[in-house]
């Protein structure tokens, strides 16, 4: 993936401190999120993880929350 493509609003990754203060939660509700398989996530080398935002509106929207703002309407 060039410079370029990263930086494509749909190629967006956010990473859980991201999720935590878009839903209002705390980074370890978001991790159990993820560990429990209900916010799909990559792990990186480092140990952290990256979720996509594609993934995270379908997370979203599966669980009825509010779909809005920031990462959604970037232009």
């Amino acid at each position: 993936m060039t410079l370029a493509a990263k930086n494509r609003p749909e190629n967006i990754r956010l990473t859980s401190k991201d999720i935590a203060a878009y839903c209002q939660v705390s980074k370890s509700t978001v991790l159990e999120w993820i560990k429990s398989d209900r916010l799909k996530a990559f792990r990186l080398p480092s140990g952290h993880y990256r979720i996509d935002r594609k993934d995270f509106k379908d997370f979203l929207t599966r669980w009825n929350m509010p779909v809005k703002g920031w990462p959604f309407e970037i232009k």
